[in-house]
């Protein structure tokens, strides 16, 4: 483990422990956070069937809009966990995932599903999980420790296409049953957390020098401070450059939150091959995590900003095109709708990686909250706007148009961002 400077150490019996169970709080997040997005076509028919397809798509991209608000309270969790300890509050996120899926279960028309789908919003965008591993990993295996989590996680995304084709098919069309599985996770793994986990090495490490007067105590502005190491001279241009790909990243969640109403209107497709297509996005996740560990250990962190920000759009173009095929739709959508999943949630564990690589423990929660708050930023900017663009052109203007936005990465990665790979963490101040 890392940790030259504190003489605790944690046994391999419990660093396998916290393995597994972050394993099932990823579980809960990868599920909790997508099987919003693999029901709007069937929300959409049961609350907004009255209007138009391009309206109906239109309003619940608002909808949505309106939702993600719920995930600029991340910042402040994630602030929290830098006051209190990231126990407390992975133990609250958790709890929240489940109590807000079991709310709705139980909405009855699209206002009630939007304010539900805030509250979800709020518990799901938490990345206390990332910095737990990250805390408690050497300097040379946290991304490789990152992206096993995220694999054994990604059984939650392969849960998706399973229940779907058993809620939703051609003849069955209960969006309902796609909440069931993180209530019933979600508060089990909260009593787990509270009982049987420990506070971080780094976080504990942090406490003791605080109390020996060898770091300063927390001023009564913890957020002011935190954002002054933040955006200290020496990091400040390249924390800025993640935290706007951050933003650009979030503006494309319109593919993300509507993909699957766009693809379900398609008459070349039908309800078997949307699930087939969601189980090919969720295996294309396993792939993408492996690749991105192995290659963010091996090769760097800034190699794959590249790749991701230029295969993204590539995979958009694919989807929308593919899906107007007559012959091979079928295939040219999953070939898209995978490379899409790798790229879009790939350098979502890249940006998670860099952030908390190039900020000092005692502001690192408050960093990712930061990334967290961008990005929700981005999803309420992006949202709105596609919304616009869907109302006026439909939503192939709207995917193509956001996708294209990824190529301003391109300089940003160039001329600001350092690579981080093997970091010390104890080393950053």
């Amino acid at each position: 483990m890392e940790n030259k400077n504190n003489s605790k150490k944690r046994s391999k019996k419990y660093f396998i422990f916290l393995i597994l169970a972050l394993m099932c709080v990823e579980i809960l997040d990868t599920y909790t956070t997508n099987y919003p997005n693999v029901i709007p076509s069937r929300i959409i028919a049961e609350f907004l069937s009255e209007y138009p397809s391009n309206v109906a798509n239109s309003l619940y991209a608002l909808c949505v809009a309106i939702a993600s608000i719920g995930m600029y309270v991340v910042f402040f969790n994630q602030l929290m966990a830098d006051k209190v300890g990231r126990k407390i509050l992975l133990a609250f996120t958790v709890f929240g995932m489940g109590f807000a899926s079991l709310l709705i279960l139980f909405s009855t028309n699209i206002i009630q599903y939007t304010i539900y789908l805030l509250l979800l919003y709020v518990f799901f965008s938490s990345d206390i999980w990332v910095i737990y591993i990250n805390e408690e990993s050497p300097p040379d295996k946290r991304a490789i420790w990152t992206n096993i989590i995220l694999m054994g996680g990604v059984t939650g995304s392969i849960l998706l296409p399973v229940f779907r084709s058993i809620y939703i098919t051609e003849t069955i069309s209960n969006w309902r049953g796609m909440t069931y599985f993180p209530i019933f996770l979600g508060i089990p793994l909260c009593i787990v957390i509270l009982l049987a986990f420990k506070e971080t090495l780094k976080y504990e490490e942090m406490k003791e020098l605080k109390k020996e007067g060898k770091i300063p105590e927390e001023k009564a502005n913890l957020l002011r401070e935190n954002l002054k190491i933040i955006f200290s001279p020496k990091r400040k241009k390249e924390i800025s450059s993640v935290l706007f790909i951050t933003f650009l990243v979030g503006m494309n969640y319109i593919f993300v939150s509507l993909g699957e109403s766009y693809i379900s209107s398609s008459p070349n497709l039908n309800q078997n091959d949307i699930n087939i297509i969601v189980l090919v996005m969720s295996l294309a996740v396993v792939f993408g995590y492996l690749i991105t560990g192995i290659v963010a250990d091996k090769y760097g962190r800034k190699l794959l900003f590249y790749v991701y920000s230029i295969s993204f759009p590539i995979s958009i173009i694919l989807v929308v095109f593919g899906s107007l095929l007559s012959q091979g739709a079928l295939l040219m959508v999953c070939i898209g709708a995978g490379l899409a999943n790798i790229s879009y949630w790939g350098l979502g564990v890249v940006i998670r990686l860099v952030i908390i690589e190039v900020t000092p423990t005692n502001a690192r929660g408050t960093s990712s909250g930061l990334k967290g708050l961008l990005n929700a930023a981005g999803i309420t900017t992006g949202l709105l706007l596609s919304s616009l663009i869907t109302f006026y052109l439909g939503l192939m203007a709207s995917f193509i148009i956001m996708c294209l936005l990824f190529f301003i990465n391109i300089p940003l990665i160039y001329f600001f961002i350092k690579e981080t790979k093997g970091i010390n963490l104890s080393d950053v101040k």
